[in-house]
């Protein structure tokens, strides 16, 4: 597991998930005021395509395997989910584990 990755704060991964949606989602849309408990998907950030390149960001950036299961509002639904998420899995110690196949 990676050190970096154990201390990230809920504030960082928001931060760096943000920008990463600002340039891959919202480039077009630059006053676009993304708040982070805005639903992702019914913003119309994000569509069914979206959340793949996005759970795969979210892999790569932070090195947490997301299970088919987790794919949820719950979790990926909004930026404020998707910190604590991702925070959450970072503490369980399951950063830097392969995702479960599926």
């Amino acid at each position: 597991m990676k050190n970096e990755t154990m201390a990230l704060t809920e504030r960082q991964v928001v931060d760096r998930t943000r920008a990463y949606l600002r340039e891959n989602f919202l480039y077009a849309r630059a006053d676009w005021n993304l708040q982070n408990d805005d639903s992702l998907i019914d913003t119309g950030v994000i569509d069914s395509i979206g959340v793949v390149e996005l759970i795969e960001f979210l892999q790569d950036a932070f090195g947490v395997p997301i299970g088919e299961a987790e794919i949820t509002e719950a979790n990926l639904g909004s930026l404020t989910a998707i910190g604590r998420f991702v925070c959450r899995k970072c503490r369980d110690g399951s950063a830097g584990e392969e995702a479960p196949s599926r």
